[in-house]
């Protein structure tokens, strides 16, 4: 789930232009027309709403400096936390082998981990395939309730009836590669109190397309600048749908529940609205797959929008009303993450209202300041400069700055595919997303060691 992070990526792209007047859309749409001043309540809504954006775009523009260090867990300990690490799977016979594999060659004792696949809904061999790789296979037919959400809540159920005694759940996409430290970083995390970790999600095929390229470049970002730089702030980061470590104790007490298109954020927000915060582990490293056409990522992140609205729909205003009541910044700051979408919508709302009645005052003295000072050009610059920092920071591979030219495109397009998937219609199942490229752990680091 990246649900739109590059909201801080956007922040140079769109307060630039809200900053600059109506000039750019000017020359697109032609001259505005000439309307009488807006009556005085709805300009202090207005001055609101432009309040709103400067404080979020602040936020999004401050929030990548925590990610200039790294703060993680040093100490190696003994492995002592028992994993059931469980890989949910709708046809993935081409890719749940080579992650099998992957997890059967983890640096951590055997006996300690048991590998569980969700053959969910599936109509190929994936049951199969995932039993001679040595997983215990969960099939689950319900053609009603589809998704990883009601796939992952059905295995964790199946798991705690056989009584068991694990103490966490690890989840990975099938078609993920597992670093082979991963259990010990997360074993780390469980005894020094953690309940909800977060490992690194990197890309298995960062150079096959310009789309996987750019969305690598936004992942290396985000994952630096956005999900350690919350952990380094003490703030809770956010659970990405793989890479996930959660306390099993904590989804029998609270159950899992998270059914939505995004369910990893639904469950962040169960649990931090319980006061236990995502910890991110920025060791733990897992790869995914990313899809390669513009088509598959645009119904990939429209869904992504769709399921962060849905989650805000429950969560927004009960964590801003926690935090402001509280006094406890980890809700207002959860109030920020959910409100990414909406501060999209906003800032193009206030572009368009800017053209179309120029009699609005938007650009209030601290907002002309900035302008002024060229702030905006200098944030924009910036957000190009950030994803070069983490591929030289955390040792991505070089060749996909190769494509940072069209990074803009990729970035740009969060603009109107939240929208759609704000005012568009919704769609009532889930999608799945269709992962061909096959590799083993060895293939990904050969193939890496060449690209840099």
């Amino acid at each position: 789930m990246r649900q739109g992070i590059e909201v801080i990526a956007l922040s140079g792209v769109i307060a630039p232009l809200i900053a600059g007047g109506a000039g750019w859309v000017g020359m697109v749409f032609g001259p505005p027309r000439v309307y009488p001043p807006l009556p005085w309540p709805l300009w202090v809504v207005v001055q609101a709403l432009e309040w709103v954006f400067v404080v979020y775009t602040v936020y999004t523009i401050a929030l990548p400096v925590a990610g200039l260090w790294t703060r993680q867990i040093r100490e190696r300990y003994t492995p002592q936390k028992r994993f059931a690490v469980v890989i949910p799977a709708h046809n993935e016979s081409v890719v749940v082998a080579n992650l099998l594999d992957s997890c059967h060659a983890l640096d951590y004792p055997s006996e300690l981990v048991d590998l569980y696949v969700i053959a969910d809904n599936c109509t190929d061999n994936t049951a199969a395939i995932a039993a001679s790789g040595g997983a215990t296979v969960i099939e689950r037919h319900n053609s009603a309730e589809r998704g990883k959400g009601y796939a992952l809540d059905y295995a964790f159920r199946w798991i705690h009836a056989r009584k068991k005694p694990y103490d966490a759940f690890v989840i990975f996409d099938a078609d993920n590669l597992v670093d082979p430290d991963f259990l010990n970083v997360m074993n780390a995390h469980l005894i020094r109190g953690d309940e909800v970790i977060q490992g690194r999600m990197d890309v298995k095929n960062p150079t096959d397309t310009w789309v996987s390229a750019t969305f690598a470049l936004s992942v290396w970002f985000t994952n630096r600048f956005w999900f350690l730089s919350k952990y380094n702030l003490g703030f809770s980061s956010v659970l990405g749908g793989t890479g996930m470590c959660i306390s099993s104790a904590l989804v029998q007490e609270i159950g899992w529940g998270a059914t939505t298109f995004t369910e990893d954020l639904e469950f962040t927000m169960k649990a931090l609205s319980r006061g236990i915060k995502t910890a991110w582990a920025h060791n733990a490293i897992c790869y995914d797959e990313k899809v390669q056409t513009f088509a598959a990522s645009w119904t990939q992140r429209k869904r992504w929008v769709q399921g962060q609205t849905s989650v805000a729909g429950s969560y927004l205003f009960s964590m801003g009303w926690k935090g402001i009541a509280q006094g406890n910044r980890l809700y207002i700051e959860a109030m920020f993450q959910l409100f990414q979408p909406f501060y999209l919508v906003l800032g193009t709302g206030l572009l368009l209202l800017d053209y179309l009645v120029p009699s609005v005052p938007l650009r209030d003295p601290v907002m002309r300041h900035l302008d002024a000072m060229n702030f905006w050009v200098v944030v924009a610059a910036v957000e190009y400069v950030l994803p070069v920092l983490a591929v030289l920071i955390d040792h991505a591979p070089k060749r996909a700055l190769l494509f940072l030219p069209l990074y803009g495109v990729f970035v740009n397009s969060w603009i109107p595919l939240t929208w759609a998937g704000i005012v568009g219609p919704r769609p009532k199942h889930w999608t799945h997303t269709r992962h061909t490229r096959s590799m083993a752990y060895s293939d990904l680091l050969a193939l890496r060691t060449e690209r840099r």
